[in-house]
């Protein structure tokens, strides 16, 4: 079975117990502000253009079936994300962000770290995007890792309907969920969808047991209040006991991606949170 992703990450030790591999997959279902993986919210590759490597070769212009006036087609709607500028730059200006693989070709990756899992009680984490948008790829490639013996995890929303979830509940050994706001309208506003839904799974999911973690980006100005946060632990300790829950700070580290990838970043001027903020917000849930 194949599917789309747009990298596999090792040696990670934020994203669930252990070293871990992260594979992110392709798509997302929400359009947070400040997302910091906008490569992954399309459910097909995109292109990206670092200027600062960019020699002026003109090699690009050559090969791009639809260049004009001396330019390449990328970034504008004549652009077919083709791949071609990309092959030929050398100097690796361009880079097409995605690509489809099958699900034994990911499990012959993750099997070259093993060991390493094992000895770390790690394993492999799927990300995105929304990996829920790729159920069943998701589930062939998680039964394969059952049957080796690597621990599981997936990074998600929970914005997805419940029998995708269902589905991977045996399959996976530990959900990490992205809860922005307890605030249905700022969700709404926000993210382009309300949270009815994710609050739903997540009273749901935690039943099975394989809710393990919920964790909450800290966004200045959106949900840094100490009312906000006290609102999504409300929920949070509602739900079944041994969750871990984190604040995680914003990060403007992203925005280099959205000027590759030819877009606008949305959370452009926001500071991140200050460490004095982050104690001071985590003092408050202790």
């Amino acid at each position: 079975m194949t599917g789309c992703i747009s990298k596999i990450q090792p040696f990670s030790v934020y994203d669930g117990p252990g070293i871990r591999s992260v594979v992110f997959l392709k798509g997302c279902s929400l359009r947070c502000f400040w997302c910091h993986n906008p490569e992954t919210q399309s459910k097909t590759p995109v292109m990206a253009k670092y200027a600062q490597k960019c020699i002026s070769c003109g090699e690009c212009i050559n090969v791009c079936p639809n260049s004009q006036n001396e330019k390449t087609a990328l970034f504008t709607p004549e652009c077919t994300v083709c791949g071609k500028c990309s092959e030929v730059c050398f100097a690796e200006a361009i880079e097409k962000i995605g690509k489809e693989v099958t699900s034994d070709e990911i499990i012959k990756i993750l099997l070259k770290d093993k060991q390493l899992y094992e000895e770390s009680n790690g394993g492999v984490t799927f990300s995105g995007g929304e990996p829920l948008l790729q159920t069943e790829f998701l589930y062939d490639i998680m039964s394969k890792c059952n049957k080796y013996g690597i621990h599981t995890a997936i990074e998600t929303a929970l914005f997805a309907s419940w029998d995708k979830i269902e589905k991977l509940v045996p399959v996976c050994d530990h959900f990490i969920c992205d809860f922005k706001t307890a605030d249905n309208q700022k969700h709404s506003e926000a993210t382009g969808a309300e949270n009815g839904l994710i609050i739903e799974n997540l009273k749901k999911l935690a039943k099975t047991g394989k809710l393990k973690e919920v964790r909450t980006p800290v966004i200045p100005g959106f949900n840094d209040t100490d009312e906000d946060i006290l609102a999504i632990w409300n929920i949070v300790k509602s739900l079944e006991k041994n969750i871990k829950y984190s604040l995680l700070p914003f990060c403007s580290i992203c925005e280099s991606k959205y000027k590759s990838q030819g877009r606008k970043f949305l959370a452009t001027g926001i500071k991140e949170p200050s460490k004095e903020k982050m104690a001071e917000l985590n003092n408050l849930l202790k």
